[in-house]
């Protein structure tokens, strides 16, 4: 696909990796819907750095734990830019609860916002383009089996099933496919003087003796937009971890 005006929806797109995906997809001339939960100031100054360096976005806010607001969001974005050809599903709940810990509350809020939100929005896609040419990219986690984190995990492994799932549904028209990332930023819930610990002990874990970049991560799903001949691919962009697993 050539990304040249073609229209592309982030989720989680006015702060981190969210952020930088979708300014590589303006660099390459797509016009971008950024997307947003509570990062509005941020969404809104990306925004004007992107309309004043010549591109075309704007802002789009969204609960994705709600549905009514998860079904109004393609719409939204088709009357503002006339179709919608790339969907990123970046946005997700990252929350450390271990299984006694995992409520209905978050269990429903994992589920709704890792896996519900992705299916309405590729449904919703892939309606309005009727046919025509279309990409989704998910953004899940190189591993799914995560005790502390019992409810993502558990979410994240069914957002790889749904990916599999749309890329049979939707073919040949719209090629869907998934990065499971490994340590990219550090948590946004860590603390300052914890930092330098945290990034040593993720980069010990990983055999190329890092954390990856929102760049890095960036690239790969411009390579799968830009790839007209992969679907229903998982590309594991972690530095190696699952290599190192137990």
């Amino acid at each position: 696909m050539n990304t040249k005006n073609k229209v592309a929806l982030v989720t989680g797109a006015g702060v981190r990796v969210g952020k930088t995906i979708a300014r590589q997809l303006s660099n390459s001339g797509a016009r971008v819907a950024v997307h947003y939960r509570n990062s509005e100031t941020e969404a809104r100054e990306f925004v004007d750095e992107i309309v004043s360096g010549g591109g075309q976005a704007d802002v789009f806010q969204a609960e994705l734990s709600d549905r009514s607001q998860v079904e109004s969001l393609v719409p939204a974005v088709v009357e503002r830019f006339g179709s919608l050809d790339i969907l990123i599903n970046n946005a997700s709940v990252f929350q450390d609860r271990w299984l006694d810990e995992t409520d209905d509350a978050n269990w429903d809020m994992n589920f709704a916002v890792n896996v519900t939100a992705p299916f309405l929005l590729s449904r919703s896609m892939a309606k309005q383009l009727d046919g025509n040419p279309g990409k989704i990219v998910n953004l899940t986690d190189w591993n799914t089996t995560r005790p502390k984190r019992f409810a993502y995990g558990v979410s994240k492994a069914a957002l790889g099933g749904l990916t599999r799932s749309l890329a049979a549904a939707l073919a040949p028209s719209i090629q869907v496919n998934e990065l499971g990332l490994g340590a990219i930023l550090l948590p946004v819930t860590a603390a300052p003087d914890e930092d330098a610990e945290l990034f040593e002990k993720l980069a010990s874990r990983t055999p190329l003796g890092r954390l990856g970049t929102p760049e890095e991560v960036a690239q790969v799903v411009m390579s799968l937009v830009e790839n007209d001949y992969i679907t229903g691919e998982t590309i594991y962009v972690d530095g190696g971890q699952r290599l190192s697993r137990g």
